[in-house]
């Protein structure tokens, strides 16, 4: 029995002796020294075709799988038939090909295994690829059937437009849906941006249309293409060519996206829902992504509600308050017109007005004292620390560079930008939270029943109500 103690003893002790010498070797997390965070970008190299096709690779031969990204710029169709540019983009990849119907084509991707995928907005059509290096030239000319000649049956139309037309019956259903698309038609009018699908337009769309859609923008010189994967310049650039080589070349006009013209003043807008929480969006325009302040702008909303739970208004809302199921913000760069910058939160009916007015506060507070150095330097290393992650993935550095080359941006922008994001000061996010938030130009929304509100929206100025489309 006193050998067991003896044991025991011994045992603490030198477990105790051990932690204390383990300790004093330990330095603090904050007295840890990193080297400068590097990023590396793999060797890109152009690709081309006689008849225009032009875009990037970057080989990857860790695996056997060949991943394809084709982008093609489209337009905005004429308002009132809105929703066909979604509706000519599903039914290409649902509707089969000339030489692959749509049961076949799914049999035989599935088989292989594959996947070929067409999607996309109004301002491009996108199709990803994704195979093993076996199968490519199979799966390549698979989709350039698709790309050049899509069928367009009339029975997969007419499934899409009854699937939209039910969204569109629906789209009243969840407020979160509601407050977002009437909170941007409120900010950008008239505008394409603000565009919505109507009954009217989907009925009205044809499989005329499709082709017209088709033949206007599927041409050699509106495709730009990225390669990533288990395969050879030399390679792909005849399994291209044996494809698409044939693909007559065509000028192809792409209208520019208009300017916004809004009259911005402080608005306050309320829509009725029979709900017991309240859905908010407080904001205006935003900016340009060639805007030379966007990096600046980045951090500055990072640090008041784009950092999750290290931001102003998360912090301040839900955290010290608990106000708010959700609240944070947002400051968008669009590349052809102008984004929005958005500070939302879903909340208690009964809390709404303590949680915009602190939302406002928050926003108030960055104009006029801006953050800490500290504060500064965290969000920067934060930040860029997440920005590690694109760089992980050879597919989405392709995609990455396809998108700048289509949005007209230096190829180099995330190389330029992590530059500025570390030379930031705390001066440059006061001047451009001075220049950029602005407080008379605020469009607030509120979704929920006023009834149950704490305090009227009208103390805080004329209230617009919109009536809700079958409400």
């Amino acid at each position: 029995m006193k050998r067991k103690i003896v044991i025991s003893l011994l045992a603490v002790i030198f477990t105790v002796s051990a932690a204390s010498h383990l300790s004093a070797e330990r330095k603090h997390p904050s007295k840890l020294k990193y080297p400068p965070l590097e990023v590396t970008t793999p060797k890109v190299l152009d690709i081309s075709l006689d008849n225009g096709i032009e875009g990037f690779m970057i080989e990857d031969h860790e695996i056997p799988m060949v991943n394809i990204v084709i982008l093609l710029k489209t337009y905005f169709p004429e308002k009132e038939k809105y929703g066909l540019n979604e509706i000519a983009q599903w039914v290409m990849r649902n509707g089969g090909s000339q030489n692959w119907s749509s049961d076949k084509l799914n049999d035989e991707l599935e088989f292989l295994p594959a996947r070929v995928e067409i999607f996309g907005d109004d301002l491009n059509t996108m199709v990803f690829v994704n195979c093993l290096k076996k199968d490519l030239a199979e799966v390549v000319g698979i989709t350039a059937d698709l790309v050049l000649n899509p069928l367009f049956p009339e029975e997969k139309i007419a499934k899409k437009k009854a699937d939209m037309l039910e969204d569109i019956r629906r789209k009243n259903d969840q407020p979160g849906d509601i407050v977002r698309r009437e909170f941007t038609k409120l900010v950008y009018g008239d505008h394409p941006y603000g565009w919505e699908s109507t009954e009217e337009g989907i009925s009205s769309v044809t499989r005329g249309d499709l082709v017209e859609f088709h033949d206007r923008y599927f041409h050699p010189s509106n495709v730009l293409i990225g390669i990533s994967g288990d395969v050879t310049k030399d390679e792909i650039e005849m399994e291209l060519g044996a494809v698409f080589g044939g693909w007559e070349p065509k000028e192809v006009e792409i209208p520019v996206v208009p300017e916004i013209h809004v009259d911005e003043k402080e608005n306050y807008n309320y829509i009725y829902k029979d709900i017991n929480q309240a859905y908010m969006r407080i904001g205006h325009l935003g900016i340009n992504s060639n805007n030379p302040d966007r990096c600046a702008i980045t951090i500055m909303n990072f640090i008041l509600g784009g950092g999750s739970f290290t931001s102003w208004i998360t912090e301040e809302v839900r955290e010290k308050r608990g106000l708010a199921y959700s609240a944070r913000s947002s400051f968008g760069a669009d590349p052809f017109a102008l984004g929005t910058f958005v500070a939302s939160a879903q909340t208690s009916a009964g809390e709404y007005s303590r949680a915009m007015t602190v939302i406002i506060d928050q926003i108030k507070r960055m104009k006029t004292e801006g953050p800490t150095e500290e504060e500064l330097k965290k969000a920067i290393d934060s930040f860029l620390n997440s920005k590690v992650f694109d760089y992980d993935s050879k597919a989405g550095i392709v995609r990455r560079l396809i998108n700048l080359k289509y949005q007209g941006r230096p190829l180099d922008t995330p190389e330029k930008d992590m530059e500025i994001y570390a030379s930031l000061t705390v001066e440059d996010i006061r001047r451009v939270a001075e220049k950029y938030l602005h407080l008379d130009k605020m469009t607030v929304l509120v979704v929920g029943d006023k009834d149950q509100f704490d305090r009227p929206l009208g103390d805080f100025g004329e209230v617009n109500e919109i009536s809700l489309d079958k409400e």
